[in-house]
């Protein structure tokens, strides 16, 4: 008696390889595509309506600004005239009603205010020695100089 033996792999016998759905691309075209599907619906759905244009605004004459005002100066008086060469900057100590002020040839001077100008006291207060530009009152009522030649505390 004979046997047949079967071989171990047929084409016959082979089972059928599976195939994955392409539900990954259509779930990430879809998450691409949504945002911007709904951003150009919003987009169609609003009316833009521009401005109109004030055409009555475009046919009035310029203005004109003058080139001086005689009254900028009316009322004001000068202080530490001739006292105080070339001021950059100032700051205000409101509590003490006293003026700094940086001077070109490099000194920081105080300028006291009193009732008149002739009365007001300009006193040299702190040379830089170099030019000092800028002044500011820290928290604490102390003057910090901005000096464009020196670097550090000027003491």
């Amino acid at each position: 008696m004979a046997t047949k033996s079967r071989p171990a792999s047929s084409p016959s016998s082979a089972k059928p390889t599976s195939r994955k759905p392409s539900w990954p691309f259509f779930t990430v075209l879809l998450t691409v595509l949504s945002p911007v599907l709904v951003a150009t619906l919003v987009c169609q759905l609003d009316s833009f309506e521009p401005a109109h244009l004030p055409i009555h605004e475009l046919t009035q004459p310029p203005l004109k600004a003058l080139k001086k005002n005689d009254r900028m100066l009316q009322g004001s008086e000068l202080v530490g005239f001739k006292q105080l060469i070339g001021p950059e900057d100032i700051a205000y100590d409101s509590s003490s009603g006293v003026i700094y002020t940086s001077c070109a040839d490099g000194w920081v001077k105080r300028v006291t205010i009193n009732d008149s100008v002739a009365d007001t006291i300009v006193e040299s207060w702190v040379n830089t020695g170099g030019r000092p530009l800028g002044l500011a009152l820290g928290h604490d009522n102390e003057v910090i100089v901005a000096d464009a030649f020196k670097v550090g505390d000027v003491n």
